[in-house]
């Protein structure tokens, strides 16, 4: 692979809800330390880079003057953007440099200087055009995406959400849009925020089958999620063939995680990385990978690792007490929602059965 960036600065740790709030900032500074500790920047080809903030007219991409102006307004006074999502200027200043991150990643795989580009606290997939939530105040999945269509000329991304909630947010903003194929794995939306994400919804318009959603059953584990990579992810990425793949998602489909009820392990969450990296390597494109999620102490920069090991094509050197036994009808319950799927976008992408 070529090189590797990792693109991180201090400021990220203030994307931080505060007390009560399951996203707290110091998971950041704890995941850059694991990569230390585990000699990932002792690595030949990996680099640690420092992004700029991210200003309006990088904003603006995807969200309009109005919102912009409405955030900064808030996080001023001090108040909710949503009822789950408090704001103070601290987070605002924040998430400049998650977006700067997503931004430089996006650049620096687009024109060639890196074959995977990781922008740490990255993935905030919940806030629309002209709303945030779930603790997402601007959208640095859909700017990345954006910004590599009208800044550096591609043609065709791929964002691969991998995170257990639905990118409600993401989905919304390239519903219409079939240069940006989006593709979500996440936890049946019947049973989690933001309870949208069905198999029927494939887009519209000029858009239409370049929404594809994955809803796993509460309780999957590291075969479905397998199932899933081999029969619906590598073959969708053969036939569209992006010229960049941005992947988001931390490790909150972890059967640890105290905010889903997933039931991958860490080796399946490095399963995921390992899969991207080949899939892009047989269509030949680079990947940006955008991480923040992951709800359980000590969860969270382990998770994040795993994945990242997954891409590297290293072994984990940690392991971790086997889950729960998953129920026995948890695997034909993920066959029949890839079955679901097929026939639903059988205009589209040829699924494998």
């Amino acid at each position: 692979m070529a090189k590797v960036a990792v693109i991180y600065h201090e400021e990220i740790a203030e994307y931080d809800f505060g007390e009560g709030y399951s996203l707290r900032g110091d998971r950041f500074p704890r995941y850059i330390r694991l990569l230390e500790s585990e000699g990932v920047f002792k690595r030949p080809g990996v680099e640690l880079v420092k992004p700029r903030a991210a200003t309006d007219e990088d904003l603006k991409l995807i969200h309009p003057p109005e919102y912009i102006a409405k955030v900064k307004r808030i996080a001023e006074e001090r108040g909710f953007l949503e009822d789950d999502t408090p704001l103070k200027p601290s987070i605002v200043g924040a998430v400049r440099f998650i977006v700067g991150a997503a931004l430089r990643a996006g650049e620096l795989v687009a024109t060639g200087k890196a074959g995977l580009a990781q922008g740490v606290g990255g993935g905030l997939h919940h806030a629309g055009r002209d709303y945030g939530g779930g603790w997402c105040v601007f959208n640095d999945v859909a700017i990345c995406a954006q910004a590599l269509l009208d800044r550096h000329g591609l043609e065709r991304v791929l964002i691969f959400d991998t995170d257990a909630h639905t990118g409600n947010g993401t989905m919304d903003i390239f519903y219409e849009e079939p240069r940006v194929l989006y593709l979500s794995i996440h936890q049946d939306p019947r049973t989690l925020y933001p309870n949208t994400g069905f198999t029927d919804q494939l887009g519209s318009g000029a858009g239409r089958g370049y929404t594809v959603n994955v809803p796993l059953p509460p309780e999957a584990g590291d075969a479905c999620i397998r199932l899933v990579l081999d029969r619906v992810f590598r073959p969708i990425v053969t036939q569209f063939k992006p010229q960049v793949i941005i992947r988001n998602g931390g490790a909150d489909p972890h059967h640890l995680d105290e905010l889903a009820e997933l039931a991958l392990t860490y080796d399946g969450l490095w399963s995921i990385g390992r899969s991207v990296v080949e899939a892009a390597s047989e269509v030949g494109c680079g990947v940006v990978d955008l991480l923040c999620g992951g709800y359980a102490p000590g969860l969270e920069e382990k998770g994040l690792y795993a994945l990242f090991s997954g891409e590297l094509g290293q072994r984990l050197g940690y392991g971790e007490d086997a889950p729960p036994s998953p129920p026995p009808d948890v695997l034909d319950k993920t066959r029949s929602v890839i079955d679901e799927l097929g026939e639903n976008l059988r205009d589209y992408w040829d699924i494998e059965s």
